[in-house]
This record gives C-alpha cells, structure tokens and sequence, in this order.
C-alpha cells in the first residue's frame, strides 16, 4: 500500500459519517426550520472541518494510546495495526494529525471572520474535547469521560457549530436534532470499549464500560439505542422538530441487528465473545449513518410539504 493509502485508512475513513452527517445536518435545520439563506460553500467547509476535526481526533488517539501501551499487538479495532505493525511510526501519526488539525483551524478562522464570535463556543468545545480526549492532562479517554465527550463533540457540537455558520447565532434547534445523533454516536464508542475490556484493564485505564462490566455495559448499550429513537419521537411530539424527522424510525431493524450481535458476543467466552464484539462498534456506525441520512431526508421532506 502506498504512503498516501497508509495516512487515509489511519484516519478511520469508514467512520467519518459521524462527523459529516451532524455537520450537514445543522447547516439543513437551519435552512429548513428556521428559514435562514443557505450558504453552500459553509455547508461544504463545515462538513470538511468537522471531517478534519474527527480525523485528527482519531490520530491523536491512536497516538497517544500506543504511547502508553494500551494499543498493543493483541489488541483489536480498526486501525490500530498502523502503529502496532511499524507501517507508521508515531511521528508519522502526529505529523498528519497537527497537518488535519491545521486545516480544521483555518476553516475555524474563516468562519470567525465570515460569520463573527458565536463561532468562538463552539470551536473551543471542539479543541478541548479532541485534545483532551486522549491528550494530557485532561485524558478525559481513560478517566471514564471519553463517553460524554464524544457524545458532547459530535452529536451536540458540530450539529451546533454548522448551524452557527449558517445563521451566524447559537440556538437550541440544532442541539434538538443532534442528541439522537449523539446517542448513537456514544453507542459507538460504547461498543468500541465493550469489545476492549480486557486490554483497557491490563493498560490500567478506566472507561465506562470498564466501571460496569460487561452486563451492565450491555444494558447500557441497549438503553442509548433505545434512547434515541425515544428522544426523537419525544421531540417530535413536542414539536420542537419537523413531524417528518420519524423517517428515522425506517432503521429500527439495523438496531436490533446490532443489539442481538451484541447479546451474542457477550454470551460467549473468550476468543468467541471477542470474536463477537470486534465489529459491533463498525456495525452501530452503519447503524447511525442509516439513522442519520434517514433524518435528513425527512427534513428535506418537510420542506416540499
């Protein structure tokens, strides 16, 4: 594979859906709900950026994790063989993180200058939960917080932030739409740190899923999936938004796909349960990608009724 293809699949491509979907998803709720003029060229740097942010995010992850050995070889996901196999070595990985991190930066400055200071919260949320996550001192990855910095960073904060460019003022419309984003989007991460239990033991981290084990980690990953097709029929009920947002409902069956994969992975032992969770959190993604794309066509579908 050639040095280029090395850096794209280090930066975990197939999970960029939950940067860009939230990120086009606040520049539509503004448009379609609250009737502000759609600039094209903000909508498309806005879903760069937050690509960007989310790729860089997972650099320094991967980064610092191998650093302090919770990335070893016995350990599964993605993109961890990167730096566990030599193909890159760490210095390659922060380099392409600070140059991601440097391009998110200058679409930030453009929007400061384009749109004005309601820019500002929402890109400081941004830089202290990718650093923080993993980086010192915050390491919010292995104090158990990693959960609700995901879930506040893409589900909340880019959902905001590509509504801001648009309309040019924070509002709770888009935080409406991205907390059942979010939720899955947690799921996710959920997932990934179910499946790692034992080497985020070993490595001496504490996650969520590590605080409850693997029972109460399973009801927790049901709970945020059955959140968030709650909080979305809740919204809409509440109207606060479009009726047709329930177009979401449509991927109920990759849920309970995911859950039953996930039921099956925790009654085995061992290498089977292992076997059974390694791409339960590739599978939420699909999952929150079908979830997310299904919301924006019913927020399309409210603005021809």
């Amino acid at each position: 594979m050639s040095r280029l293809g090395l850096w794209w699949n280090a930066t975990r491509p197939f999970a960029f859906p939950t940067s860009v979907i939230p990120a086009i998803l606040g520049g539509l709720v503004a448009v379609i709900q609250d009737g502000a003029r759609l600039n094209v060229l903000h909508l498309i740097l806005a879903a760069v950026g937050s690509a960007c942010f989310h790729a860089s995010s997972n650099l320094l992850n991967d980064y610092f994790d191998f650093r302090k050995g919770v990335d070893r070889e016995d350990t599964r996901g993605a993109s961890r063989g990167m730096l566990v196999s030599g193909r890159m070595a760490p210095g390659e990985i922060l380099a392409e993180a600070l140059v991601l991190s440097a391009v998110a930066a200058a679409i930030a400055v453009h929007f400061f200058i384009a749109v004005g200071p309601a820019v500002l919260p929402v890109v400081a949320l941004g830089l202290l939960l990718g650093v923080g996550y993993t980086g010192a001192p915050v390491a919010l990855k292995y104090r158990a917080l990693g959960d609700v910095a995901v879930f506040l960073a893409f589900g909340v904060g880019i959902t905001v932030g590509s509504y801001v460019v648009q309309t040019g003022r924070l509002s709770w419309t888009p935080v409406c739409y991205g907390v059942p984003v979010g939720l899955l989007i947690w799921a996710i991460l959920h997932a990934n740190n179910l499946r790692d239990l034992d080497t985020d033991r070993e490595a001496a981290i504490t996650t969520l899923a590590l605080l409850l084990g693997r029972r109460g980690s399973q009801a927790v990953y049901i709970a945020l999936l059955a959140l968030a097709y709650l909080s979305l029929i809740a919204l809409v009920a509440a109207k606060l938004i479009v009726p047709t947002a329930l177009l979401a409902l449509l991927s109920l069956p990759l849920a309970f796909g995911a859950i039953r994969q996930m039921r099956a992975g925790i009654a085995q032992s061992g290498d089977a349960m292992q076997g059974g969770l390694v791409t339960l959190d590739m599978r939420t993604a699909q999952l929150q990608m079908a979830f997310g794309l299904l919301l924006i066509l019913g927020l399309l579908g409210q603005s021809v009724l």
